[in-house]
């Protein structure tokens, strides 16, 4: 069953792309910096990951490339970025390709054993590939956020039996698993999904 839909204007974490971003703008706003760490920082990550770097270094890529954001977005304009996302994930890349030339110029000084794990290594990383790994990693964010921000808005089995569909089981796997009928389980699906839809929709107008 669905709830009623609170009002979000006031207390929904997913405020505006663009109010997010101006208010980041405010060093001293330590909220709003956290709500873009937690909308974005998860995003990030992933693409870095997606193109085989490990994950120490991963970590560290994420650090690094947060604190210049921290320092980049107060004298950036960011009315002039026609789409957030895809600037991100530009100096993401920067980010990327800046490693991999630092990681190569010390692979240089080490021993030969050393040298060739090294260079094997960033030969792995899929730099020209992250305009579509950060396509298909922002679907799934952008899904998992509404979905999470859509959670307390059913009561019962319905995320339940929706997130059990993400997975890949078929009705009557579900239906068994949650001892409901199936078409209940079509029910409650198809109420989920199309809420969840709406949602992606607002999300990607206010996060792009």
């Amino acid at each position: 069953m669905e709830k009623n839909d609170p009002a979000q204007q006031d207390t929904d974490p997913n405020r505006t792309r663009i109010t997010l971003i101006q208010r980041v703008k405010n060093q001293h706003d330590e909220g709003s910096w956290e709500d873009f760490v937690r909308i974005y920082r998860g995003y990030i990550y992933s693409i870095v990951r997606r193109m085989n770097i490990s994950d120490h270094d991963a970590e560290d890529l994420v650090q690094q490339l947060m604190f210049h954001m921290w320092n980049k977005l107060p004298n950036t304009d960011v009315e002039q970025i026609r789409r957030f996302r895809s600037w991100l994930s530009t100096i993401t890349k920067n980010f990327v390709t800046d490693f991999i030339r630092k990681r190569v110029r010390e692979a240089k000084r080490l021993e030969k054993a050393e040298q060739d794990a090294t260079l094997s290594y960033l030969k792995a990383i899929r730099l020209p590939e992250i305009d579509r790994i950060a396509e298909k990693e922002w679907k799934l964010h952008i899904t998992n956020l509404a979905l999470d921000n859509i959670e307390s808005l059913f009561s019962g089995q319905a995320i339940q039996v929706f997130r059990l569909s993400l997975q890949g089981l078929e009705v009557k796997a579900i239906a068994d698993q949650l001892d409901l009928q199936e078409n209940s389980v079509y029910r409650l699906r198809n109420r989920v999904k199309k809420r969840l839809v709406l949602e992606i929709e607002q999300l990607r107008e206010e996060l792009e």
